[in-house]
């Protein structure tokens, strides 16, 4: 991870018809990553920025969204910091992604004050654990899962549930993946990636 880039989880919620929203955030420079997800927040972006006046100008901008309507798109908008990446897909694409089938994919926020050793230590040596991000904000950790068996989900929930360090888990389910790592979906059902992004770094 770069130490002069901001990278930054973005959760949004909205309101109303999403499809502006969508095409603005879908060919935005500053999302690497897009994921439609249910829970308290209607999409996870994982982004990055030069520098915090970047930053303050880019989410400006994203609340600035209307409807057709004038009434404000988004609802809420929350920026965590990414402090540090403790795991991360590294052969991982779009297509990946898409060509799952009876999968379950979730990101789950942990809240986690103290003593973040035997919770890394649980989430390092469980397989259906792909990125584990620390992240500033009202959450300690954003976990990403993928795993095919829900019950192997519930069996990592039950031993994160065993520390008494945990204050809050929160799991989001993803509905889908809008854009990956650059990579969108083309009007040919393939992935392809826009000629304006210029951006490679990521941390999902």
């Amino acid at each position: 991870m770069s130490d002069t880039v901001i990278h930054a989880l973005v959760l949004v919620q909205n309101w109303g018809d999403d499809s502006d929203i969508i095409s603005k955030l879908i060919t935005d420079r500053h999302v690497i990553s897009l994921f439609h997800v249910m829970g308290r927040h209607s999409y996870l972006m994982d982004a990055n920025f030069d520098d915090k006046a970047q930053l303050a100008d880019w989410v400006g901008r994203i609340k600035s969204i209307r409807l057709s309507s004038g009434q404000p798109a988004i609802i809420s908008m929350q920026t965590q910091r990414i402090i540090d990446v403790h795991k991360k897909k590294e052969d991982f694409s779009l297509s990946d992604y898409l060509n799952m089938r009876e999968r379950y994919h979730f990101f789950v926020k942990i809240d986690n004050p103290h003593h973040d050793d035997a919770l890394l230590k649980l989430l390092a040596k469980s397989s259906i654990v792909h990125s584990i991000l620390h992240v500033q904000g009202e959450n300690s950790f954003t976990i990403e899962v993928i795993v095919g068996d829900y019950n192997e989900y519930r069996r990592l929930l039950s031993g994160m549930k065993k520390l008494r360090t945990i204050h809050h888990i929160e799991t989001q389910e993803v509905i889908s993946v809008l854009k990956y790592r650059n990579h969108v979906l083309g009007e040919d059902g393939k992935p392809k990636k826009p000629e304006a992004d210029l951006r490679e770094l990521y941390t999902l």
